[in-house]
């Protein structure tokens, strides 16, 4: 995104950034989606360098021409107002994004967690097998999720033989790297679905280059320009001594 965003901000003051938003915003989906299915509870961080190189393109080609579009057509005697606004409703959308994949990862923790502590625990003596589903039900619902080695934590019993203890630790360890995984999939499907629905959204901007609204305030700078040292006008500034009443209103 640092070495990107630079280089396509001047590109979109030169073509006009609707093109570059949509394949952004494009990039930043694929590469978000390529990490969802490459993701695994055994996957190391350097795997999903390629896919956020990806996204992290897709992000240079967004923020620099979203802002470019977004305040090319305001007046500027509007443009603190518009940025104001611009950015307002960035952060509100930021907020409610963020608590939306939220609730959604919570959601989908509960189910996964539960299924997978069901089907990993088939081996186990009914009692024990009973309190570590039920241990992981109750933290996932809560949002308390330890799996620690503690008789509380979820997969933990009181007064079980050691050799047992050590298994339920490896088996809540796997159930919530699993479990996880599979919830982080389901609950990416929604923004990545959002970040589409956006790029579909860009094809109804009008492109136009950025070159054409320096020339416009130009010539309006000179329009002003020639108005503010007319001689006839009310609140000429004008070297005439009598004019001080005049220009002191």
């Amino acid at each position: 995104m640092i070495f990107a965003a630079p280089f396509l901000g001047k590109l979109t003051d030169k073509t006009g950034g609707k093109y570059i938003l949509i394949c952004g915003l494009t990039l930043f989906a694929v590469g978000m989606g390529w990490v969802v299915l490459i993701a695994t509870p055994h996957s190391a961080w350097y795997d999903f360098l390629p896919a956020l190189i990806v996204a992290g393109l897709g992000m240079g080609g967004t923020f620099a021409p979203l802002t470019t579009v977004a305040m090319r057509e305001v007046d500027p005697r509007m443009a603190g107002a518009a940025s104001g606004l611009l950015n307002t409703t960035r952060q509100v959308g930021s907020v409610i994004g963020t608590a939306a994949v939220g609730a959604l990862l919570q959601n989908r923790l509960a189910a996964s967690l539960t299924s997978q502590a069901s089907i990993r625990s088939s081996g186990l003596p009914a009692p024990v097998r009973e309190h570590f589903v039920s241990g992981f039900r109750q933290s996932a619902a809560s949002g308390m999720l330890t799996g620690g080695p503690s008789g509380s934590a979820p997969g933990g019993a009181p007064g079980v033989p050691a050799a047992l203890a050590a298994e339920l630790r490896r088996l809540a360890a796997e159930v919530f790297a699993n479990g996880y995984v599979q919830a982080m999939r389901w609950t990416m499907v929604m923004p990545i679905a959002v970040v589409l629905l956006a790029a579909a959204s860009c094809f109804a901007i009008k492109n136009k280059p950025g070159q054409d609204r320096p020339a416009a305030a130009g010539e309006q700078a000179g329009q002003m320009a020639g108005t503010i040292s007319s001689p006839g006008s009310s609140g000429s500034l004008g070297n005439n001594p009598g004019s001080s009443s005049g220009t002191a209103s």
